[in-house]
């Protein structure tokens, strides 16, 4: 009750400074600045033709802005830029909101993130490639059409930065640092606790990595839910809780208000949530056993949650259960590649996948929200109740036929 009654006023807080911000913001009937455009493409309406720039500050603001008669792609550049940000609301300040702009006028500099960016560029060939791992690497937005072809596979869970990787990514600090700590420890100062002091180092890098891809909202809630962890492992506290995942949400959200009307946030959680759900009732299977099933699992459970945003199914989407096993290989293992400068191995394969031909079987389905509050709620109640439990498996599969119906209807 404490916690919950902190994060209470830490929200009040946070909302009200918010606020502050948002009124300091609006308040100005032109702001100059400098950003990063993240993202661009054509967009037509009627017989207007414009541009849409997905734009990052170098205080970490996101938004959206129009431009026209841009026919030079401006993704990767930093643009100097004046924005009217008047009418802006503020539910749409939190978010990522759209902001009347025009260019001032390109720069020559970029953002490390960018030149980074342009470094991984310099090792494939490919557009799509070069968004791929954009995305992977820094957590940059998609194109369209390569969202297309991430949606039919099934695999955009694998390329919005979360806890999958960041778990990888500690996995690799912290026993790359216990190479060089241990044999030391051992000779010098044994009596020193490795958790505690390469936990201590590896928190910091990947915060300092968190912020360096712009701190998405997915991954954020993965980063907190480590430093928690680490904290509940150095005091022996459990760690698969579903109370250490509520706090924690909650917390990020009092904490970060805009996370509330974050979709790839809430997503993120809902994975986690799922994944617990299945650890719950498996303590007594095998590691391998849990490896395996585990995949099928959060795909089904997570089919009626992932369709309220993104209608798009087809059957290649059954292959994202072994795509996702064997990334658990190639995420860790393109990192290293990329370091060694030979990152474009895998670039054939990968444009296979993704040019795979559009299946007569495609259709777009959206979860009614009826139907996603009922197993949303069942889900609660299966955290209790084993029977609930396989009810909302049979209610899962069903979804399943249905899509599967409705793609050969």
């Amino acid at each position: 009750m404490f916690l919950i009654f902190s994060a209470l006023v830490i929200l009040i807080f946070s909302l009200f400074y918010r606020y502050y911000e948002y009124t300091k913001f609006t308040s100005q009937k032109k702001i100059y600045l400098n950003a990063d455009v993240l993202l661009h493409y054509s967009k037509r309406k009627g017989s207007k033709h414009y541009n849409v720039l997905k734009l990052q500050t170098q205080d970490g603001m996101v938004f959206y802005t129009t431009a026209k008669n841009r026919d030079d792609n401006l993704r990767g550049r930093m643009v100097r830029l004046v924005l009217f940000p008047s009418r802006l609301k503020f539910k749409d300040f939190l978010t990522t909101p759209y902001i009347p702009s025009y260019i001032v006028h390109l720069l020559k500099s970029t953002s490390f993130r960018m030149q980074f960016f342009e470094e991984i560029k310099k090792q494939h060939n490919d557009p799509w490639i070069n968004e791929f791992y954009g995305a992977l690497f820094l957590a940059l937005p998609i194109s369209k059409s390569l969202r297309k072809a991430v949606t039919r596979l099934g695999i955009n869970h694998l390329l919005a930065l979360s806890g999958f990787h960041m778990g990888f990514l500690w996995l690799i600090v912290y026993f790359s640092l216990s190479v060089i700590y241990k044999p030391l420890q051992q000779r010098f100062f044994p009596y020193r606790h490795r958790l505690l002091d390469l936990g201590v180092i590896t928190i910091l890098l990947l915060g300092a990595y968190l912020l360096f891809v712009g701190t998405p909202p997915s991954l954020l809630r993965a980063y907190v839910m480590v430093v928690v962890g680490w904290l509940a492992l150095l005091s022996g506290i459990e760690l698969l809780s579903f109370t250490f995942l509520a706090v924690c949400v909650i917390w990020l959200i009092a904490l970060f208000p805009g996370l509330f009307f974050s979709i790839g946030f809430w997503l993120s959680v809902s994975g986690v949530f799922y994944i617990y759900l299945f650890l719950h009732y498996t303590k007594s299977w095998s590691k391998w056993s849990i490896f395996i099933v585990l995949n099928l699992w959060v795909y089904l459970m997570m089919l009626p949650i992932v369709h309220t945003f993104f209608g798009l199914f087809s059957l290649y989407q059954l292959s994202s259960i072994a795509l996702t096993l064997a990334f658990s290989i190639f995420y860790p293992l393109t990192i290293i590649m990329h370091i060694l400068g030979i990152g474009g191995w895998f670039d054939g394969l990968i444009l296979n996948l993704f040019s795979l031909p559009k299946p007569q079987s495609e259709v777009y389905v959206l979860t009614p929200l009826w139907f996603l509050a009922g197993f949303i709620i069942l889900s609660l109640f299966a955290v209790r109740w084993r029977k609930v439990l396989y009810i909302q498996i049979i209610i899962a599969f069903v979804w399943f036929i249905f899509l599967v119906q409705k793609a050969y209807a």
